[in-house]
């Protein structure tokens, strides 16, 4: 008994070869009995056109030869490529913003980490919660852009067009939310308040910008981002419990305290001390609770001297009365910012910190007066000697 060689029945097949009872090979755009017979090839259902069998050798063989002879079956079977009408939701690739995604997980989102814990947060979860908060995104996007400009010199403009433009809808989009925080975004509240800090700090260096660095600007910075964690308070307790938890978890690294560092805060406190004798109109309190908030974030510096730890921390942290203190170009609030200068200035080498440093220190030993210069003498002294190491460098730019 005769029996007939079975085989894989398909419904895929064009129109013709059904009609002819003939198996199709499936090929698209074109099979290969209608690329013979030079017929039109027309497949009446989608079918699984990216899962499609396997090629057979005359297939294969006709596809090498595409690419070195432009058949006239070649370019008419393009033509069922070209979709008759526009689709409403056209494949497209917006290649500036994958760009500055990129950017993001390769290098940007290593400036706001402290550790190996927090880059994770930073580089994965920060941005995952951004594909649900555009704010953030936006956010993120707008400080790719500006590191680009940073480090790219000939297309420093461009990025910097781009960064401004991001963060313009990030603040506007943040600023609908603000209303409303609860626990679905505020996790991307709570990453905005770091990026906040980065993009006020990095755009004050760019050329052209209308402020640079400068102690008005640095208190605008930290109020804008006390403002942010305020609103983060709220849902503190779930942020501590959540994937965000690495943050919070800030223990100051071991690290050997230079006397000249201990010295410098041991001097804080003491003046601190001495000036609430005096004066029933100074709290000493909130005063030391910025010294010792200082104190704290400066072992991250000294183990790390590039981490964003120390101004980020102190800008999140820094009391509202202390703040007001400063707006109010009050002596010793100049005095402990002074010394948040000389920890600042520690950083220069980080992309977006640079000169701030130096440039508020000098500012406020200007606004100081007379009588109290001389209780900056240790920011002073440190900034003047890194400025003397960057002239003895013949690597540093003047």
């Amino acid at each position: 008994m005769v029996t007939r060689r079975s085989h894989n029945k398909s419904r895929h097949g064009c129109s013709s070869c059904k009609q002819r009872r003939v198996k199709c090979d499936e090929q698209r755009p074109t099979c290969g009995h209608c690329t013979q017979r030079q017929t039109e090839c027309v497949y009446t259902a989608a079918g699984p056109y990216f899962f499609a069998g396997k090629q057979s050798r005359r297939a294969r063989a006709a596809d090498l030869s595409f690419t070195s002879n432009h058949s006239p079956q070649w370019e008419a079977s393009l033509n069922h490529l070209q979709p008759a009408e526009e689709p409403t939701n056209s494949a497209s690739l917006d290649m500036e913003q994958l760009e500055l995604v990129f950017q993001w997980i390769q290098h940007t989102h290593k400036s706001l980490a402290r550790n190996e814990e927090t880059r994770k947060v930073w580089e994965r979860v920060v941005l995952e919660e951004g594909l649900k908060a555009p704010f953030l995104m936006h956010g993120i996007l707008a400080l790719s852009a500006l590191h680009l400009s940073c480090t790219r010199e000939k297309e420093q403009s461009r990025w910097l067009s781009v960064a401004i433009s991001h963060k313009n809808v990030a603040l506007s989009l943040f600023s609908e939310q603000l209303s409303n925080i609860d626990q679905s975004n505020v996790k991307a509240m709570m990453g905005f308040a770091g990026l906040v800090v980065m993009f006020g700090l990095g755009s004050a260096l760019t050329p052209g910008t209308e402020t640079g660095p400068s102690l008005g600007a640095l208190i605008e910075i930290f109020t804008l981002s006390r403002g942010v964690q305020t609103v983060v308070n709220e849902e503190f307790r779930f942020l501590r419990e959540s994937n965000f938890a690495p943050l919070f978890q800030a223990t100051p690294p071991e690290v050997s305290i230079p006397d000249h560092v201990v010295d410098a805060f041991d001097h804080l406190i003491e003046l601190n001390n001495r000036l609430g004798q005096d004066s029933d109109h100074h709290d000493s309190k909130f005063y030391e609770q910025s010294i010792n908030l200082l104190r704290n974030l400066a072992a991250f510096t000294l183990a790390e001297p590039t981490t964003m730890t120390l101004v980020g921390g102190w800008a999140i942290r820094v009391s509202p009365e202390f703040l007001d203190a400063l707006s109010r170009r009050d002596p010793f609030a100049l005095v402990i910012l002074a010394h948040f200068c000389g920890f600042l200035n520690m950083a220069h080498e980080n992309w977006c910190i640079g000169p701030w440093g130096s440039l508020v220190l000098d500012e406020i030993c200007q606004l100081l007066p007379q009588d109290w210069k001389h209780q900056v003498q240790w920011p002073v002294e440190q900034t003047l000697r890194i400025r003397s190491a960057q002239l003895s460098d013949p690597n540093t730019e003047t």
